[in-house]
């Protein structure tokens, strides 16, 4: 038995994914289509980190829709320049009109009778669909650190994620808690107006320089008027991050050839033994995210700033203790944690068919085919699912080639009848397993841990090349997924 329903299909996110997936609907002309949001504006990640220093380590080259060039400001464009420009795509392209603002999706239930999907937002509103596409992302989720004493601390302190724009930084004593991506952007950013910046490290990361030009007038003209000269540009950058990719998921030789760079950078910059001792990871790089800046050692280097590698005891209200008994009074903490990446959908709570819940499926170990699909539960599809992040090139490129895919199968699924289809629990296991063998070799399951893995598990990671991964969305298998009576 049908029912209304509010959109063919509901997006959660409007982000690059929620973005892409809509212009493909669009482009395929696969029925009507919202996006509920739950911010005020979109953008994802590029709304939401506004702090100091926020940039692309991605060359904007690569870091944009292929379809859509733009002129940037310089190699690895900030922040802003790429919320204007994902702002600019869906409004220009009749996507914005589309978007519900201020919407928090809190349940999606599949309706057995309806056979569509049931979507509530914290409102209380329910909308039905018969698609739903999850575009939240793996990165919208700031984490807290498991840390005594948090809410002891009487001065400001905020994550990255959420920058109090309010707070004065001026001379003031500036704690950063973490070493990774965002840390590395904000601590050479904010390092000249601070009295003293403190940052607390668990573990080293491995940076790379970063060669950031800026594009000059000529430069940026030609990029807007002779769109087709960025092609070469965009497939160095593409060829390079493959390269690179190459050493992460297995090549050794390669991995040891970047490593020897990194070593080679590092060393120029810092000379003093200790603080070598103390930036000099204890695991193979690429197990973690090898991060790009050519500020961060030279930051380091400055006297005001001060590395601690002795693990926070807890906080006070003054400031931060530490194991060994030393106390640093700050002015203002700054939590560069990461984000919480193990869910996939956060405090979503989805429901599928025969009301089996998506968190009980998935117990210890997030899934899905391709990353896109998961058993029992129909017309249901991830965009940056498990298994489709990156430790090189363009997310982007993914999140195109995932929509592309789902429009083909959506289009499929309607030229067959359009009955309620689902993945085949057995084809999924299988990619599952397949995604376990090629991991063997990875730097990821390598020696240490990261939020690129759980339980000794890679649940995050695509382990092989973006290109290998396109040619396998290319194959579209709707035969793969069976229908529901």
């Amino acid at each position: 038995m049908s029912q209304e329903l509010d959109a063919d299909v509901i997006i959660i996110g409007s982000g690059f994914g929620g973005v892409s997936m809509a212009l493909e609907i669009q482009r395929r002309a696969l029925g009507s289509y919202l996006i509920l949001e739950r911010a005020e504006s979109l953008g994802g990640t590029w709304r939401d980190n506004t702090y100091p220093g926020a940039a692309c380590d991605v060359p904007a080259s690569l870091y944009r829709y292929s379809f859509a060039p733009h002129s940037w400001s310089r190699r690895y464009p900030p922040h802003h320049e790429i919320l204007a420009y994902l702002t600019d795509v869906a409004t220009t392209r009749g996507v914005s009109e589309h978007i519900l603002f201020s919407q928090t999706v809190t349940t999606l239930s599949w309706n057995d009778r309806g056979r569509c999907w049931d979507v509530t937002t914290a409102d209380g509103t329910l909308r039905r669909a018969r698609y739903v596409v999850d575009a939240i992302g793996q990165l919208s989720r700031p984490a807290t650190a498991d840390i005594a004493g948090r809410d002891d601390f009487a001065g400001p302190s905020f994550h990255t994620a959420r920058w109090d724009h309010s707070v004065d930084l001026t001379d003031k004593r500036v704690a950063i808690v973490g070493t990774g991506a965002s840390a590395i952007q904000v601590a050479p950013a904010i390092a000249d107006r601070v009295a003293s910046l403190t940052i607390f490290q668990r573990s080293a990361p491995y940076v790379l320089e970063k060669n950031d030009p800026t594009n000059s007038a000529r430069r940026r003209w030609t990029q807007k008027w002779l769109p087709g000269l960025q092609k070469p540009a965009r497939l160095r950058s593409f060829i390079l991050g493959e390269v690179f990719a190459a050493g992460i998921v297995g090549n050794l030789k390669l991995r040891a050839t970047f490593t020897g760079g990194w070593q080679k950078y590092r060393d120029e910059v810092i000379t003093d033994s200790e603080l070598r001792r103390a930036t000099t990871p204890d695991y193979a790089l690429g197990c973690k995210r090898v991060l790009f800046s050519s500020e961060w050692y030279p930051t380091l280097n400055k006297p005001h700033v001060e590395l601690v590698t002795t693990p926070i005891e807890k906080l006070d209200a003054r400031g931060v203790l530490l194991r060994d008994g030393r106390h640093l009074d700050v002015d203002v903490v700054v939590w560069a944690t990461g984000f919480e990446t193990a869910s996939f959908t956060g405090d979503l709570e989805i429901t599928g068919r025969e009301g089996q819940g998506l968190k009980d499926l998935w117990g210890a170990r997030p899934f899905a085919h391709r990353g896109v699909s998961v058993p029992q539960f129909p017309n249901f599809f991830f965009l940056y699912g498990p298994n489709t992040n990156l430790g090189s090139n363009s997310i982007i490129y993914m999140l195109e080639t995932q929509s592309s895919y789902i429009g083909s199968l959506l289009r499929a699924f309607r030229d067959q009848g359009g009955a309620p289809r689902e993945i085949d629990a057995d084809v999924a296991a299988e990619f599952v397993a397949s995604m376990d063998r090629a991991s063997e070799k990875s730097s990821w399951m390598s020696s240490c841990s990261s939020w690129y893995t759980h339980g000794g598990i890679n649940t995050n990671n695509w382990p092989g090349s973006t290109s290998s991964y396109r040619r396998l969305l290319r194959q579209v298998d709707v035969e793969n997924y069976r229908a529901i009576q």
